[in-house]
């Protein structure tokens, strides 16, 4: 039985007879208790108590297996929380109300690069590295005193490596010998630290880049349409951070039409999912008026279903500023090219038509000469010569449209010659028109031809008076001072920054639409009825201002008139004014002197030579630069003056020039141009050139040219009597 029991309960045999006899022990003191003996019971008392101890030893062994089972789980659960413990993933650690260390698991001392032993024993703040020792202290007494859990962030040091990041948390406890106490758990929180920084960052940069594109979110939760702005929209759109407005409210910030667009995407998109992309114009909370971008799609949930709208508002005012300024200057731009090419053009017809209106009117002038007193003859050549007289006007408007005029700028008193011009137009205007002029005082002088200033406000005042179609109406012109800025200067592609004189030509006819005001400068382009005018007038104003380095800008809606801004340049100092050259005293008449003129144009060719051979000269004249340039160089004639045309193909008259130089350097030259500008005045003086003779005035100018640049033959001395 005893052997039994043993193997029952597992116990060693000396250990159940130690049990035996101390229960024996305990019986035999019990109070009120005796004993029972065995060999004084009946048997079957005896019998029911053999089988009662029998039944209380099984109900014993079997309780003991329970008891041994519990045990067995017991240690098993036991070994799996210090497991548990000791392979963490944070750290333990127990400490006393001091902040030593009394115990801390694997993981702690694993963080701390340090073991379990040389933990023990050690204050935490041991570990704790830069200025948080301060915040450790803090937060370590708060949780003594007030018994409360405590949390913070610190910067721990760790042996052999560097430091880390850490989020503690502290329980106040109390310790076996009711001390005071605390259990810590510490975290290594470094790499989401690092990706919090990093999505601050991106977060930051994000804030940033909106700001600076001027971009900003929103979103609309469905299908309670609440609206959700983004810190950036509500600063585009000038309200607080943080404002949410009704869905409804916000739609109002829309002026009709662009509420009308943007009302209908979103259906669209709520409906089918359609993405949007539109510009539109918005009020802020500033009364502002803006440009946006909007763009916006639709999110889905798990199921497909739509359950947001997000988006992206963005201010482009800037930049459709910047569009229309740039479509304004492409079209000036193209304007400018196509007034070019127009010009360009007019002026080659203007330079044939010239050889052939000095042709006409030069044999005109001969045939004066060899009509005599035939006054019939006389008649028909005058009526010839007021024909030729008016083309060659006609001829020099284009050429003023085309910049090829030559032109005589000096410093001049722009308020006096407009005051003229105005007294001038005064006695033309018909009955009704009145005309008045102001002049501002600060009106800067200017470098500029007045010819050519009264000829374009000529032009004006007369197509503002023809504005006026019969009925009484006003014009007035003023004159003043006038600064271009950068931003202003940029609406006109002909002006740069600076001070300028102004002369603003306005009346109250009948206006023009954009259609006719966009063709106005055009050549030929007229609006009057057939014969009433050329269509020049305008052009030419164009070209006299271009070439004045000035611009025009004409202003009118149909019904309110019209209105021409005239921008002078102002000039720098009496020094810009340009030299007048000095014009020679009429000297005697040709004795004779070979002259050799060239010209690819047959017919002015031989005009020429004719009126010079009447001039008193001998003149051998050459279509083809090379046989004249052979001519010079086989020395068989002498020549006193060459004259040549400065247009010509192969060879131009300076390059003529040129090469007579490196053979005759002592023989004057003579270039008869029907444009001179200051190119070519620096090409002339360069090739040697002695004189440029401008081809429409080229009979009236020859004649004093040829006097002056040839020298008079030396008259012979007369010997003793």
């Amino acid at each position: 039985m005893n052997a039994k029991r043993a193997r029952g309960t597992g116990l060693p045999a000396e250990r159940l007879a130690e049990l035996r006899q101390l229960a024996e022990r305990i019986a035999r003191e019990r109070k009120g208790k005796a004993m029972v003996d065995a060999a004084t019971l009946p048997p079957a008392e005896a019998k029911h108590l053999l089988h009662e101890l029998q039944v209380h030893q099984i109900e014993l062994e079997l309780q003991n297996e329970e008891l041994r089972r519990a045990q067995v789980a017991l240690e098993e659960s036991r070994a799996r929380y210090f497991d548990l413990y000791n392979l963490a993933p944070v750290g333990y650690f127990t400490l006393d109300g001091s902040g030593i260390i009394l115990e801390a698991n694997l993981t702690g001392a694993t963080l701390l690069g340090v073991t379990r032993d040389a933990l023990v024993g050690q204050p935490l703040s041991r570990f704790i590295t830069g200025g948080d020792a301060d915040v450790f202290y803090i937060h370590h007494r708060q949780l003594m005193s007030t018994r409360t859990p405590q949390a913070c962030e610190l910067l721990l040091s760790r042996k052999g490596a560097a430091p880390f990041t850490a989020w503690l948390e502290a329980t106040a406890v109390a310790s076996e010998d009711e001390a005071p106490a605390c259990r810590v758990v510490i975290s290594d929180i470094s790499e989401r630290k690092d990706a919090v920084d990093r999505l601050r960052q991106k977060k930051n940069l994000l804030h940033t880049a909106g700001k600076m594109a001027q971009l900003g979110g929103w979103a609309i939760k469905l299908p309670r349409n609440e609206l959700t702005w983004t810190d950036e929209t509500c600063a585009l759109l000038d309200f607080p951070n943080g404002t949410a407005l009704p869905l409804a409210q916000a739609l109002l910030l829309f002026p009709t039409a662009s509420r009308r667009i943007f009302s209908g995407a979103l259906e669209s998109c709520a409906r089918d999912g359609t993405p949007f992309d539109c510009e539109l114009e918005i009020r802020t909370a500033k009364r502002r008026r803006i440009h946006v971008r909007a763009i916006g799609q639709a999110m889905r949930d798990e199921h497909g279903d739509i359950t947001r709208i997000e988006g992206a508002l963005q201010d482009i005012t800037e930049r459709r500023k910047a569009e229309q300024v740039r479509m304004s200057l492409e079209a000036q731009l193209r304007e400018s090219q196509k007034m070019e090419a127009i010009g360009t053009l007019a002026s080659g017809i203007a330079h044939d038509f010239n050889n052939i209106l000095a042709t006409i009117l030069g044999n005109i002038d001969l045939a004066r000469q060899d009509a005599g007193a035939n006054w019939q003859a006389l008649v028909s050549l005058d009526e010839i010569q007021k024909a030729g007289f008016r083309a060659r006007d006609l001829v020099q408007q284009i050429l003023t449209f085309s910049r090829r005029q030559p032109t005589s700028h000096r410093v001049i008193s722009l308020a006096s010659i407009v005051e003229e011009t105005v007294r001038l137009l005064r006695a033309t205007l018909p009955g009704g028109v009145r005309i008045e002029c102001r002049c501002a005082a600060d009106t800067p002088s200017v470098l500029a031809d007045p010819t050519q200033v009264q000829q374009v406000i000529l032009n004006l005042g007369t197509n503002a008076a023809h504005a006026m179609e019969g009925r009484p109406g006003r014009i007035d012109v003023l004159v003043e001072g006038a600064t271009q800025d950068e931003a202003s200067a940029q609406s006109n592609l002909n002006l740069r920054p600076g001070r300028y004189a102004r002369v603003v030509v306005s009346d109250t006819g009948h206006g023009m639409d954009a259609a006719t005001l966009r063709r106005i400068f055009e050549p030929f382009f007229t609006t009057k009825a057939p014969g009433k005018g050329t269509g020049l007038g305008l052009s030419v104003a164009h070209g006299i201002m271009q070439a004045h380095e000035g611009a025009i800008v004409a202003h009118s809606e149909p019904g309110k008139g019209s209105s021409f801004e005239l921008y002078f340049p102002r000039a720098q100092s009496v020094a810009d004014a340009l030299a007048i050259p000095e014009v020679a005293t009429a000297a005697s008449e040709g004795r004779g002197q070979h002259v050799l003129y060239i010209d690819d144009d047959e017919a002015h060719l031989f005009l020429i030579k004719r009126t010079m051979e009447r001039w008193g000269y001998r003149v051998s004249a050459y279509l083809e630069q090379r046989e004249a340039l052979d001519a010079l160089r086989t020395g068989a004639e002498h020549f006193d003056l060459v004259i040549t045309d400065f247009k010509m193909p192969g060879m131009s008259g300076t390059e003529v020039a040129q090469a007579i130089r490196r053979v005759r350097p002592e023989l004057p030259v003579v270039v008869i141009s029907g444009y001179i500008n200051q190119e070519l005045r620096e090409q002339a003086a360069a090739a040697g050139v002695r004189e440029l003779v401008f081809k429409a005035q080229e009979m009236e100018e020859l004649r004093d040219v040829v006097q002056r640049v040839i020298p008079p033959p030396k008259t012979a001395e007369r010997g003793p009597a």
